[in-house]
């Protein structure tokens, strides 16, 4: 089937769930049949020293920078300091996920962040992230492409996260795809894209426009059969809970996380140490064994 804007529109107006589902779960198994899931069970961090001693306790290389608490607010200068110092201390560690747009001015200055990626780059930044928000605005499409494109000048891979349930239209969250993969098309650095959903935390909020578990499912398929030219289709399991992450991975999400890798097939539960991460994947791995 040739999936267009109309097409798409269609299939999450659709009330055949499970057709829908087995559809995106057989692109999904075409483009990934290795029993093999990321996820990713890690708190937030204080501080990026913080995270970066939790990154060498866990696999020694990587810090995802979205989790380290008030990253965003340092001016870019800063943030390179920051992690050239860390670069010193330990010369193996990277840093994933640089959340651009949330950066400190990132949405006025667009150009300045598009500047300073290869200096980033330079000091072990590895990956950076863009929310998109259907509801809300946050760079032009020229800007983003340029964005995107320098950040695949650098060798920088991107992840994509893309939030529903902030009472959008079905109109607008077609929109929102059609623009990443026309930017997938253009500057080829996507790698990965996770579908979110909003949660409101203000009392004044409306729960009904909320997505719901159903509207979820059928986004996640429609997102894998439309985004033919992005490779990831990642799960977020942190708000609907376990059960529906084992739904997510039929209906075309192949990813839940990227901390740790599980080949299903020598997954062992009684090796996992004791705390609060051997409950996670404890109530996680049963989910993605099911899948396989």
């Amino acid at each position: 089937m040739d999936w267009n804007n109309s097409t798409a529109l269609n299939a999450l107006r659709s009330g055949d769930l499970l057709n829908l589902g087995m559809s995106a779960n057989q692109i999904r198994h075409n483009l990934h049949p290795e029993p093999v899931v990321t996820y990713e069970l890690c708190g937030r961090a204080a501080s990026l020293e913080e995270a970066t001693r939790e990154a060498m306790l866990h696999d020694g290389k990587s810090v995802n920078l979205a989790q380290v608490r008030d990253i965003e607010h340092n001016s870019l200068d800063a943030l390179k300091t920051l992690l050239v110092v860390q670069r010193e201390r330990l010369s193996e560690v990277t840093f994933q996920h640089l959340p651009v747009s949330m950066m400190k001015n990132a949405g006025k200055n667009a150009l300045a962040m598009t500047e300073a990626l290869p200096g980033l780059q330079a000091a072990g930044l590895r990956s950076i992230s863009v929310d998109f928000d259907p509801a809300v605005s946050f760079l032009p499409h020229g800007e983003l492409t340029r964005l995107l494109c320098a950040a695949a000048s650098c060798g920088l891979l991107v992840s994509v996260s893309i939030a529903i349930g902030n009472a959008e239209s079905l109109e607008q969250r077609i929109g929102i795809l059609q623009m990443v993969r026309d930017l997938q098309q253009i500057s080829h650095s996507i790698q990965v894209v996770r579908i979110r959903i909003h949660h409101a935390v203000s009392p004044e909020a409306r729960r009904e426009e909320e997505a719901t578990a159903v509207d979820y499912l059928k986004t996640l398929a429609v997102t894998r059969m439309f985004l033919d030219n992005v490779e990831h289709l990642q799960t977020d399991w942190s708000v609907m809970g376990p059960k529906v992450l084992e739904l997510a991975l039929r209906f075309g999400a192949d990813d839940a996380g990227a901390r740790k890798k599980m080949r299903v097939k020598v997954i062992d539960l009684q090796q996992c140490p004791l705390g609060t991460q051997a409950v996670g994947t404890q109530a996680v791995t049963p989910c993605i064994l099911s899948c396989y």
